[in-house]
């Protein structure tokens, strides 16, 4: 796809874009009235929300470094800072619209082709960023019921429908024994495949050990932050283990994006709170927890993310109708 295409489309793709993350957040603020929203922070230690807000960057930098090694992997020839603006760009729009491939695709198909990324190099950045997070949803759930597996039983145990099945026995080893096969195959393919798939006329190269490695300790990274600022903004955690907690977030993670709901809105904290309410907190304090975790690791970064992105359409815009700049 060349870039004059691109640049026709762009209204389309900042209205899209835009008009997915005003559904997001008038399904996550609709029953909250600004009074609410001011209450939550207050009810929170200053402390906590100091600790919360010191982890939202690293977060994201954790979600940057998806694009990072995805531009390492395809040789874009565009540095590191390059990659890493469009992953903090995407990620704190999509995190808050949901629907990473299609909107993330969008932002990226925006950015990227001005730095001479073609448009199908850019539908691999976001495919390669899709499986390294679920590489790292994989591992983390599988850790979390090896270590924890009798705590999150019980606690999962609580959701309707599918809590009597993530509460048997048997499933403290039958998910890690399936996510990790998953895992070690990818990785054993990976490391024994030396040439690339041929789908059709298209190659397609898969990556080295090294590189797999990378995608998985960027996908942990960012999983562990984002549940560490949840668990430090819960109001008590009543014998509940940081692990164990880190595995809570990863399964309801994976179930909320399963949803057809932008980002989950609604069914993570839906499912939060069924399995956190019977744990001792009042389910008050729970939801501005919860809600006071929306705000700071989503819809602030959103913000911040929408407002820069709308400068660089501007910007572009600007050079565009420049005449002496060179289309």
């Amino acid at each position: 796809m060349r870039l004059p295409s691109l640049r026709k489309l762009s209204p389309v793709f900042t209205l899209v874009v835009f008009g997915f993350a005003i559904y997001a957040i008038t399904l996550e603020l609709k029953r909250f009235s600004l009074a609410q929203i001011s209450e939550s922070f207050l009810a929170i230690e200053p402390w906590k929300l100091l600790v919360a807000g010191a982890l939202v960057l690293p977060g994201l930098c954790a979600l940057a470094s998806y694009d990072l090694v995805a531009a390492g992997f395809l040789r874009l020839g565009i540095g590191r800072l390059k990659p890493v603006f469009t992953g903090l760009l995407g990620y704190s729009i999509t995190n808050t619209t949901g629907h990473a491939v299609l909107v993330g695709a969008m932002l990226r198909l925006r950015i990227y082709p001005r730095w001479g990324v073609t448009g199908a190099q850019v539908g691999e950045v976001v495919s390669f960023g899709v499986i390294t997070y679920y590489m790292g949803l994989s591992f983390v759930t599988s850790a979390a019921f090896l270590l924890e597996g009798a705590q999150l039983q019980t606690l999962l145990g609580e959701l309707p429908r599918v809590g009597p099945l993530l509460g048997r026995s048997w499933m403290e080893f039958g998910v890690p024994a399936v996510l990790l096969g998953g895992i070690i195959a990818w990785f054993t393919l990976i490391s024994l495949r030396k040439r690339p798939f041929r789908i059709g006329e298209r190659e397609v190269r898969l990556p080295g050990p090294r590189i797999g490695l990378l995608q998985l300790f960027a996908s942990v990274a960012d999983l562990v932050i984002a549940s560490s600022i949840l668990y430090v903004l819960l109001p008590g955690h009543d014998g509940l283990s940081w692990i164990g907690f880190v595995g809570i977030f990863s399964v309801v993670q994976f179930v909320a994006l399963m949803s057809a709901v932008p980002g989950g809105i609604g069914v993570f904290t839906a499912i939060m709170l069924v399995v956190l309410e019977p744990g001792g907190a009042s389910k008050p304090d729970l939801v501005a927890s919860l809600l006071t975790f929306r705000v700071i690791y989503y819809l602030i970064p959103f913000m911040i993310g929408g407002t820069t992105f709308l400068g660089v359409i501007a910007r572009q815009g600007a050079r565009r109708n420049d005449p002496g700049v060179a289309n």
